[in-house]
């Protein structure tokens, strides 16, 4: 698993910021932060695997790429983040053995890792996702580039 933060410029458009990262594994997790202050992991739910995923700075983009399960090459986890100003939102990803990959995003504003696992229980497709938690929006969705697949999460200020 490598973990590469890197600095965006907040009016870039998320196909503008993938564009900059090279994708190296099968799977991939990308949060971006536009909120103007760090983004602090308060809590996840590792159903199977561990969220790779820590805080993410302000103004940057946080590329987790990661293999699955080694032998049935799957993964399942969520995890909980918080704003500077108290406001959360709760990110999932799911590759399971059988079925269909799932993306889940949601803002239950609570510390810890119940939220993450709430989150993780209402996943059940791979639809794109937004959530309000105002003064903030996010958005989740699934891409594909050449031979990965990623996870994106983007979580900016209203506008």
């Amino acid at each position: 698993m490598a973990s590469i933060p890197i600095s965006i410029d907040v009016n870039k458009t998320v196909d503008q910021i993938l564009g900059n990262m090279s994708f190296k594994t099968k799977f991939n997790i990308v949060v971006i932060n536009k909120t103007g202050d760090t983004l602090r992991r308060v809590g996840a739910h590792n159903d199977s695997g561990n969220w790779p995923v820590g805080d993410i700075e302000v103004d940057s983009a946080q590329l987790d790429d990661f293999q699955g399960n080694s032998i049935t090459n799957s993964f399942s986890f969520g995890s909980n983040y918080k704003t500077a100003d108290g406001k959360y939102f709760q990110f999932v990803a799911t590759w399971p053995t059988i079925g269909s990959r799932k993306i889940g995003l949601d803002a239950i504003n609570q510390d810890g890792n119940g939220p993450a696992k709430a989150a993780w229980d209402k996943t059940n497709d791979s639809n794109d996702k937004a959530a309000n938690n105002a003064p903030y929006e996010a958005r989740a969705f699934i891409k594909t580039k050449g031979d990965s697949v990623i996870w994106v999460y983007e979580v900016s200020e209203s506008a």
